[in-house]
């Protein structure tokens, strides 16, 4: 009996995963309304709960007063950020063909360096193959990055159901969470949701965590890269701050277009460059880490990176972000049934 009702309970999990990887693309809202929701959360909390001589908002003023916050917020960002964002974005395109005869010239220097030393045919290939496939990956990475900010801001319909979502999810956080219980059988929801609370708990510091990393990286970067003179260091900073959301090699994906390009301008720059994101790394890993992300998820790195490269096989770019939380999921859900 109890082997036929695990078979059945992975038949269901099967059937589940499958049915997500069928609508992957449908998907985005959702995903981004549950950040939102793990965002402004603390700030509704903040506002609606009672303490000492507050006595708490309404809850939908509450979630209308942080809105407003996010959409101020986020018009700063269109106003100040998104202009010369684009702008910066446009004159990268136009000027790719540049990088590229750059990049030709590069291999050619570096060949005519190694030449001299009786190097290997079959090395030769191999370091002109990989230094060419380096090049070409941090520029395509820039420009795919570019189009994909496009398509998103084109979007509009999928866009506007993330602020309306996220608000039922702040207003009924709490139904919802009794209702998903209702839905299983009484001997099962006990363990059912202390299962969604530790599940909560861990996206909930985790979001918030990676959020302000992102936030905090991508501007250390942007200022970095401004007083060294590299172009595009508006662009490259918001890169280096959503590469910043990938666990473990994140850092390094949004540091590789930045040294390429500077690498294309003068070799010193370059490695100017690499110098200031091994700083920002070195004051990410020793300070920012445990102060504001901790180790939320609980997983050993080689688990991580096992992650992403199956999740970011199957979903693409997205499973980059978030093979990490989803991982901590799955390994949360193994531990309570194992107990």
């Amino acid at each position: 009996m109890n082997n036929q009702k695990l078979i059945v309970r992975i038949i269901i999990f099967l059937l589940a995963c499958a049915f997500i990887y069928y609508i992957r693309d449908t998907l985005f809202p959702v995903v981004m309304s549950f950040i939102l929701f793990y965002i402004l959360n603390p700030v509704v909390s903040l506002l609606s709960n009672k303490r000492g001589k507050w006595p708490g908002l309404n809850i939908h003023i509450s979630i209308v007063a942080s809105f407003l916050f996010a959409a101020f917020i986020i018009f700063l960002f269109f106003q100040f950020i998104i202009p010369p964002l684009a702008l910066e974005f446009k004159r990268f395109g136009q000027n790719i063909p540049f990088y590229l005869d750059s990049t030709k010239g590069i291999i050619a220097n570096i060949q005519q360096w190694y030449m001299g030393h009786n190097v290997p045919l079959a090395l030769h290939h191999i370091i002109v193959q990989g230094f060419e496939n380096l090049m070409s990956t941090a520029l395509n990475m820039t420009q795919s990055f570019a189009q994909n900010m496009v398509k998103i801001t084109g979007q509009f319909v999928k866009i506007i159901i993330i602020p309306i979502f996220a608000y039922y999810l702040l207003k009924d956080k709490d139904k919802l969470k009794e209702g998903m219980l209702n839905l299983l059988p009484k001997e099962s929801r006990k363990i059912s949701a202390n299962l969604l609370e530790k599940i909560n708990k861990t996206l909930n510091s985790y979001i918030k965590g990676i959020f302000i990393l992102c936030l905090v990286v991508g501007l250390l970067a942007t200022i970095g890269l401004k007083i060294l003179g590299v172009k595009y260091a508006l662009a490259l900073g918001l890169i280096a701050g959503i590469t910043e959301a990938i666990p473990i090699i994140g850092p390094w994906l949004g540091a590789l277009p930045a040294i390429m390009i500077a690498l294309i301008i003068d070799p010193a720059l370059a490695l100017k460059v690499a110098l200031l994101y091994l700083i920002i790394q070195a004051l990410e890993n020793s300070l920012l880490v445990p102060k504001i992300l901790g180790n939320n998820l609980n997983l050993h790195p080689v688990v991580i990176i096992l992650s992403i490269l199956v999740l970011g096989k199957i979903l693409g770019a997205w499973g980059l972000f978030f093979a990490a939380p989803l991982a901590a999921i799955i390994n949360i859900v193994y531990q309570e049934l194992r107990a």
